[in-house]
């Protein structure tokens, strides 16, 4: 995405410095601060989307998941599930500056297996993994308090592992 975000400035930035002297500097003076901020959202955007992991069956749930060695957070959610809609940015927001622990998610239209596997009866449903095992579990929309205190609780014992 970031190299589409390049591709897409470079070419005017490259025209603006070809016109001539006073031209291309009002140009450039146009373009630069778009190109900055077009940048800007795609770096942002990019970061989220590395921190999102999304789990497409139970081979890629056991590898990314099971096997990992951050904590993961599971958010088992449904496109038509409006509580999810809330949800998943907001532990994306919540997760952005933490290297530590990662987020998957899950759909539950795809991945019945899953579904029946942890019992999940009602989305959203977020469970907390570390290590292969779940160690804590929520259903339902909760406020950011809560999401915080599951991250942080996460955060401290991946601390005392290491």
């Amino acid at each position: 995405m970031l190299k589409i975000a390049a591709e897409g400035i470079a070419p005017r930035l490259v025209a603006c410095c070809s016109m001539g002297a006073t031209s291309a500097q009002s140009s450039c003076q146009r373009i630069a601060p778009q190109a900055a901020k077009a940048t800007q959202k795609y770096l942002s955007q990019s970061q989220s989307l590395l921190k999102k992991l999304v789990i497409k069956d139970h081979y890629e749930f056991d590898q990314k998941v099971i096997n990992s060695d951050n904590p993961v957070i599971v958010n088992f959610h449904a496109e038509w599930c409006d509580p999810c809609k809330i949800l998943t940015p907001k532990m994306l927001e919540l997760l952005e500056n933490s290297n530590e622990i990662d987020l998957a998610v899950i759909d539950v239209e795809t991945n019945l297996d899953l579904v029946e596997t942890f019992e999940v009866k009602a989305v959203p449903a977020v469970l907390a993994f570390r290590n292969g095992v779940v160690v804590d579990k929520f259903i339902g929309l909760v406020d950011a308090n809560s999401i915080e205190t599951l991250i942080d609780k996460l955060k401290r014992k991946q601390q005392q592992k290491q």
